[in-house]
């Protein structure tokens, strides 16, 4: 990805974060979130009920926390790689962070009608915010040590799938609204665009 592509993929994420921002924050009600939160709504006890509250459970902070604990193990132990774990832990730290401030900033009251227990407000999702972060580094690691372009590929598919899903799973467990996980997508990508940038950059300086 050359600069100026690069800039303008940032640029376009956070335009389109600070318009939801600017839309949820002057309290209108939003057709997409109607439409969207419709179109994905599912009835308890029903397959589609147990597997997205199922999917939902990869975006949880106990699991990325831990999913986070092992890559950074492996980077440490096995690959001696300290510069990559130094950026991936503060990566996902500070993705963590940023998302509780802008929650406590905007503070969205989550939708009613829950169907799964949750604490906090809702406004960008964390589940897609900072899940997008954590799974599109998984998949950069796994993706450096592939030499087959197909199978690259198929790892990047995989887990762009699985970011969608977890993302789509928070609206069927009616915990948000699709503006907050619309908000979290984008400042992930934003995020994680902007921490690969400065992976490369500083880390072909450093080795």
């Amino acid at each position: 990805m050359n600069k100026y592509s690069w800039i303008a993929m940032v640029s376009l994420c956070l335009l389109l974060f600070f318009f939801l921002m600017n839309e949820i924050q002057s309290e209108k009600s939003l057709a997409f979130d109607t439409y969207i939160a419709e179109l994905f709504s599912v009835g308890k006890n029903t397959f589609s009920f147990t597997f997205f509250k199922s999917i939902t459970y990869l975006g949880k902070s106990m699991f990325i926390g831990f999913g986070s604990l092992l890559c950074v193990l492996y980077l440490w132990i096995i690959k001696k790689d300290y510069w990559t774990m130094a950026v991936f832990s503060i990566g996902i730290a500070g993705a963590d962070v940023l998302n509780g401030w802008i929650k406590n900033h905007v503070k969205r009251v989550r939708p009613e009608n829950h169907l799964m227990e949750t604490a906090g407000f809702s406004f960008p999702s964390a589940h897609a915010m900072v899940g997008l972060i954590f799974f599109s580094m998984v998949a950069y690691l796994i993706m450096s040590e592939i030499k087959g372009n197909s199978l690259k590929w198929a790892v990047g598919i995989g887990f762009f799938c699985l970011v969608l899903l977890i993302g789509v799973s928070r609206i069927a467990m009616k915990v948000h609204f699709p503006t907050d996980i619309l908000a979290g997508f984008t400042l992930g990508a934003a995020y994680s665009l902007t921490l690969l940038k400065f992976y490369k950059f500083l880390g072909s300086r450093i080795h």
